[in-house]
């Protein structure tokens, strides 16, 4: 190999390398802002990283929803009729959030597990799920959950 050969093939070398290096960072970077969409009791058999945001979809048990001292702060218990999560929202909920509703929250777990939501969505109208939370409605009806309050539309 003549010297311009080994000059070419180290710069291409680097150049591979540095694709490389940046395609890893890259992916690794996107990585904490993927959210998994879990139900109560998907978090109740496989767990969660307390580092990852997860979508969490049921419906709001009636007789959980309670404010705390601060005034803007709420718990409430969402269930999907097998298991039960307790969420924490800091903010002024949706006017459409009720107890018996279907909800789809998005944060953070803490340890015990109790998610820290950053965003609390709520169905639209008689004819709206968000798609997310569908399967877990559909089980609550299957389970004749007696958290709704009467038969969700699709």
């Amino acid at each position: 190999m003549s010297p311009s050969q080994k000059k070419r093939f180290a710069i291409v070398g680097l150049i591979i390398a540095g694709v490389g290096a940046a395609t890893f960072l890259a992916i690794m970077s996107m990585q904490s802002s993927f959210e998994y969409f879990k139900t109560p009791t998907q978090i109740e058999t496989e767990g969660f990283d307390s580092k990852q945001t997860y979508k969490l979809a049921g419906i709001v048990r009636k007789g959980t929803v309670r404010r705390l001292d601060d005034g803007i702060t709420q718990r409430f218990d969402i269930t999907d009729c097998e298991n039960d999560v307790t969420v924490q929202y800091t903010g002024i909920l949706p006017d459409l959030f009720r107890e018996g509703q279907a909800i789809v929250t998005i944060g953070k777990f803490v340890d015990q597990p109790m998610l820290i939501a950053s965003q609390v969505l709520a169905k639209h109208d008689e004819n709206y799920v968000p798609n997310e939370a569908a399967d877990a409605i559909m089980l609550q009806q299957a389970n004749k959950c007696d958290d709704t309050d009467g038969p969700i539309k699709y």
